[in-house]
């Protein structure tokens, strides 16, 4: 579609590094104001502006993800606004700083006037130069609205620039036009796959680097990069009220893995224990504590290739906009400076942003539930490098806690856990114990652990458990993945004279004898799924993306871990899950007890030859010949069985689990919990997800492992949850 175009030619400045005075904001538009007849100078600046305003209500969206969840829970010092929102007690839109809906429309409405006016007909040098950024903003429009609508569930639609504040459309949007979890995808798809077209023929602009304001600290335009495929995925996941819904969400996550020159395949990074073991009583000597961004320079550091989209924050409020709400809910008193340096002619001004521990601002700590999340796991140890080497398992915490909520002490303080996500430290003793942080000087929107978590939630609830799994355990590896013989294996009937074809499994070429989780069946289905080539073909030597998640913090996957394996950890889930909802019937033990048997049932054959013609085997004592089978009738096939939906539900929980685990306090917990429990009252019925949730966040505060007593959790809290009203934000009266 043709737009009036609102700028002239930008195409000389595509790729070209953008760069601010001192004393500019590193997002400042060039322009003071925006209204229905705008006409701007630049569109880099008009778009620039869009991300000031994302930039405005990032930590706020951040927070509102974290706080109504189960992973967190107050203190002594919360204020009562705090408390409010960590307790479910809804106050109105606009009664706290927190509770600001315009902020995400400040953002839509920019998107909006853009979106009129552009001309993505334009042309110069015969470049389309204004689809590339066209893409970018209908990504962001989009994505503002996925945040709005997990945050108070039901919001006005509004596609249309709005110049006055007299419109209404806050109770009565255009149309009527109301946006919720199950109608969202379908009035974003049309914008969004249009930029999908444009990203997937066009690329991505870039606009070089931006100062943070900090000495020798940039930041990569780069990284501030939406992307259609990871929002159209996000938004299929959360409508999720089919199996077509899962795999579309799949394919959308799949394609962004696996395209052409993406360096986004790699998982290597880990946190992991050094361990002194003298077989009697094993001691940590020390803690690599693995932090996402990269130890050491964690604070600045945008380049790993864990990281997708990042929002930046300014070194002092004369560089722009300071990011520093969530280090001081968390316990870390911000305060911000500048320098000034003269070299000859040239003055540099750069600015630093310093945190200081104070136990008094620690308004929230984490709860009971993601400590006892974190000490349920165990920690594994290949002692040799070789396929037979042994390996310990040690009943340590998950060692990510150490980088999430270590134990800071203070001159006024005991060991209090501090969550550090926005303020990372570097280091910590062998006991946890942290003695400084640093302030980050970026909020994370994607990154790659948390997208091939979704990718394992969609493949899940499409139907592939056991592939679901694999990401968690080992990883994307195609070395590790075991495959289906090509060559078929027969059952014999002498007496009925048939023939019975069955597949087995070909040993992947770099893992251990005896772990195929990923079954025949699972991968029979997997081969005849029409659609395998676009988000299930894992055989390519490129997919090599190192580790699974669960090892960030659980030490090294192998097959002498039995343990974290899929007959046992996933059999167990299923009957933790019939415990809890005292569902354990006999269906259910059946299901149960075939996940469990699963490890030692499974076929495997190395050999590519399957005898049709008479052999002869040859003992110490006879010669025995097999009979002459050449005239056997040959019998169907056994259909590949499918998984059992409480197989499924049990996976879907884990992969919860390794989300708590993996991106606590990343702004997204209470997001994820939202998105399973309707997964479950989809699936299951009887709403059995509002439950799940109810029990979830009503357990927060009960000094438990996961499902231990399931019949304890706060009564009260458990009643509020049951209304699904009461998991979203009020909207303004």
């Amino acid at each position: 579609m043709k737009h009036k175009a609102i700028i002239g030619l930008v195409a000389a400045l595509l790729g070209v590094s953008v760069t601010t005075s001192s004393c500019d904001d590193m997002l400042t538009p060039d322009l003071t104001r925006y209204t229905e007849n705008f006409s701007g100078t630049d569109s880099v600046y008009f778009y620039l502006g869009i991300l000031k305003n994302v930039q405005g209500m990032v930590e706020q969206n951040e927070l509102l993800g974290d706080l109504r969840s189960d992973l967190v829970t107050t203190t002594a010092y919360s204020s009562d606004s705090i408390s409010n929102i960590i307790n479910f007690n809804r106050e109105t839109d606009g009664e706290n700083e927190l509770l600001n809906r315009s902020a995400y429309y400040k953002v839509i409405n920019q998107c909006n006037f853009y979106l009129a006016k552009v001309d993505t007909m334009a042309v110069k040098n015969n470049i389309y130069y204004m689809r590339k950024e066209f893409a970018q903003v209908e990504n962001i429009r989009a994505w503002a609205y996925l945040q709005l609508v997990q945050t108070y569930g039901k919001v006005p639609f509004i596609t249309q620039p709005v110049s006055s504040a007299t419109t209404g459309w806050e109770k009565n949007p255009p149309s009527g036009q109301w946006a919720t979890a199950d109608n969202l995808v379908d009035l974003l798809k049309p914008g969004l796959e249009q930029a999908q077209v444009y990203e997937r023929t066009l690329g991505y602009p870039s606009y070089g680097t931006f100062s943070t304001g900090m000495s020798n600290a940039t930041i990569s335009s780069d990284f501030m990069r939406f992307y259609a495929d990871l929002i159209l995925g996000d938004l299929y996941l959360l409508r999720g009220k089919d199996r077509n819904d899962y795999v579309e969400a799949a394919k959308n996550y799949y394609y962004f893995l696996k395209r052409i020159n993406n360096p986004r395949l790699l998982l290597g990074s880990r946190a992991n224990y050094f361990i002194t073991d003298n077989g009697a009583r094993p001691q940590i000597t020390s803690i690599n504590i693995y932090d996402w961004v990269g130890n050491g320079n964690g604070a600045t550091n945008l380049s790993t290739s864990e990281n997708i989209t990042s929002i930046p924050s300014a070194a002092n409020s004369s560089f722009g906009q300071v990011l520093t709400r969530s280090a001081q809910i968390y316990g870390f008193d911000p305060s911000s400076s500048n320098s000034t340096s003269v070299n000859g002619e040239n003055t540099t001004t750069s600015g630093v942003v310093n945190v200081t521990t104070n136990y008094r601002s620690r308004q929230v700590a984490p709860s009971e539930a993601y400590l006892r999340l974190c000490e349920a796991q165990t920690y594994c140890e290949e002692q040799s490098n070789s396929r037979t080497g042994d390996v310990k398992i040690y009943n340590f915490p998950d060692a990510r806690m150490h980088g999430t909520a270590p134990k800071i002490k203070t001159k006024d303080s005991e060991d209090d856990r501090y969550i550090v996500k926005s303020t990372p430290v570097s280091a910590v003793t062998e006991d946890g114990q942290a003695y400084s942080a640093e302030f980050r000087y970026f909020r994370s929107i994607y990154r790659l652990k948390q997208v091939y978590l979704r990718y394992a939630e969609a493949i899940n609830r499409a139907g592939y458990p056991r592939l679901a799994f694999a990401i968690l355990r080992d990883g994307l590896n195609y070395s590790k993945l075991p495959q289906l013989n090509p060559v078929l294996s027969y059952e014999y009937d002498d007496n009925a004279k048939t023939k019975k074809p069955y597949y087995t499994l070909i040993e992947p070429e770099n893992t251990y004898s005896g772990i195929y989780y990923i079954s025949v069946d699972e991968l029979r289905r997997m081969k005849a799924d029409p659609q395998y080539s676009l988000y299930l073909d894992f055989t390519q030597d490129y997919w090599t993306n190192g580790i699974g998640i669960h090892n960030a913090g659980c030490g090294t996957e192998t097959a002498m871990d039995s343990v974290f394996i899929y007959s046992n950890t996933v059999a167990n889930r299923m009957q933790d899950e019939a415990n809890r909802t005292g569902t354990l019937t006999d269906a259910a033990k059946k299901a149960i007890a075939e996940v469990r048997a699963s490890r030692s049932i499974e076929r495997v054959d190395t050999s590519t030859v399957t005898p049709e013609t008479p052999e002869t085997s040859t003992s110490a004592d006879d010669e025995t010949t097999e009979p002459d089978r050449t005239d056997y009738k040959e019998l169907a096939m056994d259909a590949a069985k499918a998984p059992s939906d409480l197989e499924i539900n049990a996976v879907e929980t884990l992969i919860a689990d390794e989300m708590a685990l993996e991106t606590a306090y990343e702004g997204t917990r209470m997001f994820d919990l939202i998105r399973f429990a309707r997964h479950k009252n989809n699936a299951e019925g009887n709403n059995y997800g509002t439950d799940w949730l109810a029990w979830k966040i009503a357990r927060r505060n009960e000094k438990l492992a996961p499902y231990a007593s399931p019949n304890v959790f706060n009564t009260s809290l458990y009643n509020l949850m049951k209304n699904e009203e009461n998991w979203y934000i009020k909207n303004p009266d």
